[in-house]
């Protein structure tokens, strides 16, 4: 059984004004009375223009408002007084309703009413007050709607208790098709969440253990990639040390040493300092050297001013 204590944590304020602004959405011509409090909506209709006053009271939504038309009427849903008693979405009003909906019916059955006429001052058809004989009759009228047919079938003092107490009247509710339906659809999408939830559970170590081999892939990638930078590093080095304009300044280097070293073994030569034969041995080598030296420089120069000129 739905408890109307369900609804009690229910934020009162935030609900009451959703319920003006559909009041809003779905109706024109609405005048604020009293914020948050009265409002009317004023229509055409075949009896002239008329104003439905609309009352929320401090419990509202959880209770249903009150409704009053102006100038009175004669139709089956409005008492001596004005007040609108007996519309079917004012009579099933709950917190799931949207009063804007409920304006909205309400005003156009008085807009398609082609028989409708203003109520006269002194008798106007309707007794002082509505008995249940009469609410059965209207009830009756719209058996046609499975959740009024329940209602058409019971007995007057089953429909006194139903007013009288607020625990039957929500078992009563709990047990109508359309009710049933909501709670059975409830449990379903219930037992899919729980099921849902075992699966994302079930899936909780898998995922873990991917996570750590990503971890693991990459710490690897961090490695790899330091080895990349001191690699990278390493060419570089490498490739400006052998490339052709370095070489040939090395070239160049070399043969200026070897021109050296032969020029200290000439002046050790001339002092006396080594013999002839070592002279000869030591100075043609050196020289050799140099002159093989500055030979593959001019060579590599000419290549280099070749490819240069060809737009390498």
């Amino acid at each position: 059984m739905i408890s109307t204590n369900l609804y009690k944590n229910i934020d009162l304020s935030r609900k009451r004004e959703q319920q003006i602004d559909t009041l809003k959405v779905f109706n024109e011509n609405v005048t604020e009375i009293s914020f948050n409090k009265e409002y009317s909506v004023e229509f055409p209709t075949k009896a002239g223009n008329l104003s439905l006053f609309i009352e929320l009271g401090p419990e509202f939504p959880f209770e249903k408002p009150t409704m009053k038309i102006c100038p009175r009427i004669t139709h089956k849903w409005v008492d001596a007084s004005g007040q609108i008693v007996l519309a079917p979405g004012l009579m099933n009003y709950t917190i799931h309703s949207d009063l804007g909906r409920v304006v909205q019916v309400i005003r156009r059955e008085f807009e398609l009413d082609q028989s409708l006429t203003l109520a006269n001052s002194g008798s106007d058809g309707f007794s002082g007050n509505i008995n249940i004989g009469c609410l059965k009759n209207a009830i009756t009228s719209l058996s046609n709607d499975a959740e009024f047919f329940s209602l058409a079938k019971l007995t007057s003092a089953e429909l006194l208790r139903l007013n009288n107490n607020v625990d039957c009247l929500d078992e009563f509710i709990s047990e109508l098709p359309s009710i049933e339906a909501s709670n059975k659809n409830i449990e379903n999408a219930i037992t899919k969440i729980m099921d849902l939830a075992n699966s994302n559970m079930s899936k909780e170590e898998p995922i873990c253990n991917l996570k750590s081999e990503i971890s693991k892939q990459l710490e690897t990638i961090e490695t790899y990639q330091k080895s990349y930078a001191e690699h990278s590093a390493t060419y570089v080095k490498l490739s400006e040390k052998y490339s052709p304009q370095s070489i040939s300044d090395n070239l160049k280097k070399a043969a200026i040493k070897c021109d050296e070293e032969s020029e200290r073994i000439a002046e050790q030569f001339l002092n006396g300092e080594i013999d002839c034969d070592k002279f000869l041995h030591v100075y043609v080598k050196s020289r050799t050297m140099s002159y093989t030296r500055k030979a593959k420089e001019d060579r590599l120069n000419y290549q280099l001013k070749q490819l240069k000129e060809a737009g390498f």
